[in-house]
């Protein structure tokens, strides 16, 4: 089955010199110094990529123990990443 979104993954880097990548599916799109350097480049990226493909950006971020989390985000005061609430629908 198909993802509904494009998908963006920051890998976790054990060197505190990084480098952080943002990569779409095995793709690097850049490298970065630190982690929150590299969220803030994939969240730069995916207005762009969501328009180029017509579908929603989501960005995985790896922690230390190997597990992902779904990172959430605030553009233009809507929180990306998330559904609407049905309060959103109704006005």
């Amino acid at each position: 089955m198909a993802s509904s979104s494009a998908q963006l993954f920051i890998p976790y880097s054990e060197s505190t010199q990084g480098p952080w990548i943002v990569r779409r599916a095995s793709v690097p799109l850049g490298t970065y110094p630190t982690q929150a350097d590299a969220i803030h480049a994939a969240e730069a990226l995916s207005p762009s990529l969501s328009d180029s493909l017509g579908r929603p950006v989501a960005i995985h971020v790896q922690h230390a123990d190997g597990s992902w989390e779904e990172h959430t985000w605030v553009v233009a005061g809507l929180v990306a990443s998330a559904p609407l609430s049905p309060a959103v629908h109704a006005r």
